[in-house]
């Protein structure tokens, strides 16, 4: 199949179903990834469970630090397919590669030295403090393999296949799924590392991974363009090209980690209940957001390939019709999520205290499921057409902004969990509002990479 021309030539919405699917799927999958650490490791008891779950909402971090390069991979690579310079996408893919392999090398070493005070500051027992240091270090120390595999995946859905990412991350899940129990409990020959073991089966997943996206870039698919020689050396006039994409959207997801991170904090302080409808809530907030961010995926492809093949109204159609029914799909979730909030929650729980609470906080997060749908759509969008100054300047003031307001509800007024919920949702809802506004303007069209 001549990717390209799907993409470029054939109705969007076919294009856009078609990569969708499979991006979807991935991205439901890696969220299982960290989801069967914590399955396993929950029958070592509370302790091992509380550094795991410590462990996984800092790896966020690790994610969004991921984007430095593979959104600077989608822009790049996506434009030049669609202008049919394969060459160029080649290198543009080399040297995201080779950027993310140092930057990975660069955080795994950072976080090694700093990991002891991540868990001071968050003011973890002992009991937490020890396994959840050895689990962060072991996923910041395979951050050079993280870096590689989500940049391969984005070289591959940049050039227009989404189905042998979809292939690859589904045998990672499956071997991580697999060495978990061996490597947790000592099963058999293997040892019993606990909380270590968890980390390092995700570890050697994540090689797994790595070696299959190898070999179908040594095979020379039509999906993997790749210039092997440049990935021996950094091109200085591409590296900040790359980089000039990734940063704002690497600065988003890590901001929103670390607001998550505090919210946590505040809502430990709250109480125990307070902080299980946060991690509840945010939960079910996840059945908008695995959908979005796998369309919107889709969409940032699309839209980089028309961009590149000449067709903007064709990247603008994508987009739009991107937002529609995502925003259409957030709308019925949301409606799920204000009717029978309790249903949602009990998958998850069945505490009578958390129902109680969490219905509420669950039912006001569902009215802005529909915009928060779009916000993340457009945002992937942006990506495609390398413009992505536009969702930096909508999503960090005002999710900075959250950190002064909760303060003031919950230290100031007195304010429950659930008022963090309508801070959520309100700030959601505008930051929705602001991108479909500044996306509508349309300048995205004349960006230059």
């Amino acid at each position: 199949m001549d990717l390209r021309s799907d993409i470029t030539r054939a109705p969007v919405e076919r294009a856009l179903v078609r990569l969708a699917g499979p991006a979807i799927l991935a991205k439901a999958l890696y969220a299982v990834l960290g989801l069967v650490d914590v399955f396993w490791v929950g029958r070592l008891g509370a302790a091992p469970v509380a550094a795991v779950n410590t462990g996984f909402f800092t790896s966020w971090i690790l994610q969004a630090a991921t984007a430095l390069t593979a959104a600077g991979i989608v822009a790049h690579v996506a434009r030049h397919i669609g202008a049919g310079n394969r060459a160029r996408a080649g290198h543009a893919a080399a040297q995201g590669l080779a950027l993310g392999a140092w930057l990975g090398a660069l955080l795994g070493l950072v976080v090694w030295f700093t990991a002891p005070t991540l868990f001071d500051l968050l003011g973890t027992t002992d009991a937490v403090r020890a396994p959840g240091i050895a689990y962060l270090r072991i996923l910041f120390l395979a951050a050079p393999l993280t870096f590689s595999w989500v940049n391969c995946e984005a070289v591959m859905r940049a050039a227009g296949n989404t189905r042998t990412p979809l292939l690859i991350i589904t045998v990672m899940v499956l071997v991580n799924g697999v060495l978990d129990p061996l490597l947790i409990f000592g099963v058999g020959p293997f040892p019993r590392l606990g909380v270590l073991g968890a980390g390092l089966a995700t570890a050697i997943a994540q090689v797994v991974a790595v070696l299959l996206f190898v070999t179908r870039a040594a095979a020379r698919r039509p999906s993997f363009p790749l210039t092997n020689p440049t990935l021996l050396r950094i091109d200085w006039s591409l590296a900040p090209r790359l980089l000039r994409v990734g940063i704002p959207v690497m600065a988003v997801g890590v901001l929103y980690s670390w607001i998550y991170l505090f919210l946590s904090g505040v809502a430990a302080r709250l109480g125990t209940l307070e902080l299980a409808v946060l991690g509840l809530g945010n939960r079910a907030e996840t059945l908008t957001y695995l959908v979005s961010s796998g369309f919107g995926m889709a969409t940032a492809s699309v839209v980089g390939q028309n961009l590149g093949a000449g067709s903007p109204q064709r990247a603008s159609r994508a987009a739009w019709r991107s937002v529609l029914w995502m925003g259409a799909y957030g709308v019925v979730v949301g409606a799920v999520l204000v009717l029978w909030p309790r249903e949602v929650l009990s998958v998850f729980t069945s505490d009578p205290g958390v129902l109680e609470t969490g219905a509420t906080y669950t039912r006001i997060l569902g009215l802005c499921q529909g915009l928060m749908a779009i916000e993340i759509v457009l945002e992937h969008a942006f990506v495609g057409a390398g413009d992505t100054l536009p969702p930096m300047l909508i999503s960090v003031p005002i999710n900075v902004l959250r950190v002064p307001l909760v303060l003031a509800l919950v230290y100031g007024f007195g304010a429950g969990i659930v008022s963090i919920g309508w801070l959520l949702s309100i700030t959601a809802t505008l930051r929705g509002v602001l991108a479909a506004v500044w996306f509508s303007r349309g300048r995205w069209k004349e960006k230059k990479l």
